[in-house]
């Protein structure tokens, strides 16, 4: 089987390094390795420079930061243009166990399935609440995935969506569905991505027994209400990707009133975190500024066409 996984990097040289070995240990090889340099400035393109020669890699360095929205857009489309039968997305902070592909490749064979998501857990080994996928609340539908398969499914989940850390999507998918939103830069692209998926018919699973490390500073959630204010240019991005989402969800006049609330309620949480004055008015502008940009930011789908790529 064709397994492409996909790395997108930026300025974490030393994490990268570990991801990419952890990737070569895989007891279950993988076919080809792309990495997307979002166009680093610590050394991560003198590093990656040595695996150029190197068959099984495929290095491609950005002229720019384009978010990890744009990345992932990117190394998924390259991906898909290699026909692979699954493509692996990870960040660069991300270090699977070594069977952590291994033991999701039984579950390949189901049809209609199109992702498969990793337990990703911190250095602690507790589950790191930025990547936690959010399950189905109806779970009986699970029988019926597996009817095609001979394989245990009692502590296996059905999700809605999961994160671009240590995620299975079948390779077919994005010619049928297009590719993440690359306007996003950061945040709800891996989510809308795969709820996407999800929304277009395929399935989509938790498998509990392949497990990978985010090696983040902290076991935190990507949230306005946790973030700090060193961090507020990410909550406009949130909030902003939210907003565009929210109003293709709801139409205009439903939208308008959920800003509103939105406003007022995201306000009023940041207050209750009691930061000093300047950090709290870095995140009441950014979100403000999200809100604002949420009434006409319009990003599209980016498709693949057979034989025009």
């Amino acid at each position: 089987m064709n397994i492409t996984c996909v790395i997108v990097t930026y300025n974490r040289l030393a994490l990268l390094t570990e991801c990419i070995e952890s990737v070569l240990k895989q007891t279950y090889p993988v076919s080809r390795i792309i990495i997307i340099d979002n166009h680093s400035t610590d050394g991560t393109s003198d590093y990656l420079s040595s695996y150029k020669n190197d068959p099984l890699f495929h290095i491609i360095t950005m002229t720019e930061n384009i978010g990890g929205a744009g990345g992932f857009s990117e190394g998924i489309k390259q991906a898909a243009l290699t026909h692979a039968d699954w493509i692996w997305i990870m960040d660069d902070d991300t270090i699977p166990h070594p069977d952590t592909l291994e033991q999701m490749i039984p579950y390949t064979q189901i049809e209609r399935l199109g992702i498969i998501c990793s337990k990703v857990v911190w250095i602690d080994n507790t589950i790191h609440k930025m990547n936690a996928p959010r399950v189905m609340l109806d779970q009986s539908l699970k029988p019926q995935v597996f009817e095609s398969v001979a394989l245990p499914y009692d502590d296996v989940t059905l999700i809605e969506h999961a994160s671009f850390v240590s995620v299975l999507i079948k390779g077919n998918i994005p010619w049928e569905v297009g590719l993440p939103y690359k306007e996003f830069f950061i945040w709800c692209d891996d989510s809308e991505y795969t709820n996407r998926i999800i929304q277009s018919g395929y399935y989509g699973i938790y498998v509990p027994k392949s497990v990978a490390l985010h090696k983040t500073a902290e076991n935190y959630v990507s949230s306005l209400y946790t973030v700090p204010a060193s961090a507020a240019w990410k909550v406009f991005y949130g909030v902003r990707n939210e907003s565009f989402l929210r109003r293709k969800r709801k139409g205009w006049l439903k939208f308008f009133f959920a800003q509103i609330n939105c406003f007022h309620s995201h306000a009023h949480h940041i207050k209750k975190r009691n930061l000093p004055k300047d950090e709290e008015k870095k995140l009441l502008d950014a979100n403000r500024k999200g809100l604002l940009a949420g009434f006409t930011f319009s990003p599209k789908i980016d498709f693949l066409h057979q034989g025009k790529e």
